[in-house]
């Protein structure tokens, strides 16, 4: 009536079947996330380098003051002060000739290269914050035998319409009319600015 003698049961097997939404391969999956996560950590650390090096490196702009408030460092103020003081503090100059002789034309409208000028007449207008020095390091006018001689002193402003006044007025002096040939500016101004 009972049969107590155990079934015979179908083998089975100890392998592990792995479900997965992706197509792609177990292994390939994997790799790729690495590749990723090392990627973005890259990324992070990049950032936080860059940032150490922006606040830690003493060259930042701005520092604390006695009163814990965030000020502009001194270096940084210096130059500020110094260039806010050349916005007031500018000239408008002349090159001018100190020997007869041939010059750069930069405006002569038959195409020739060279001008000839008589000592004291003029080049090339200009205007600067910085003054002679600033302008022209090593006294390297553009041209030998020339000399700065400032015209006007004013705001930068001032002094650029001063030099835009006589660029254009140039035409009018009697050295230009003199010549056998009209120029619109001096010759050593490449344009009217």
């Amino acid at each position: 009536m009972f049969n107590l003698k155990p079934k015979s049961q179908p083998r089975r097997s100890s392998h592990l079947k792995v479900v997965s939404s992706s197509r792609e391969p177990f292994g390939k999956r994997q790799s790729s996330s690495i590749g990723s996560t090392i990627f973005l950590l890259l990324i992070c650390g990049a950032l936080a380098y860059g940032y150490y090096t922006l606040t830690s490196n003493g060259d930042s702009p701005t520092v604390i003051n006695e009163d814990g408030e965030e000020v502009l460092s001194p270096e940084r103020k210096a130059k500020l002060d110094r260039e806010l003081d050349e916005f007031d503090n500018s000239v408008q100059y002349a090159l001018i000739a100190i020997i007869d002789g041939y010059y750069p034309c930069y405006t002569c409208p038959n195409g020739s290269p060279t001008i000839f000028l008589y000592e004291n007449q003029i080049w090339k207008y200009g205007s600067s914050r910085k003054g002679e020095k600033g302008r022209y390091p090593n006294g390297n006018y553009g041209a030998p035998n020339l000399r700065f001689v400032e015209q006007f002193w004013g705001t930068e402003m001032e002094c650029r319409k001063q030099e835009k006044f006589m660029i254009y007025n140039y035409p009018l002096l009697p050295e230009a009319k003199k010549r056998g040939i009209r120029l619109f500016r001096p010759p050593g101004n490449k344009n009217d600015n």
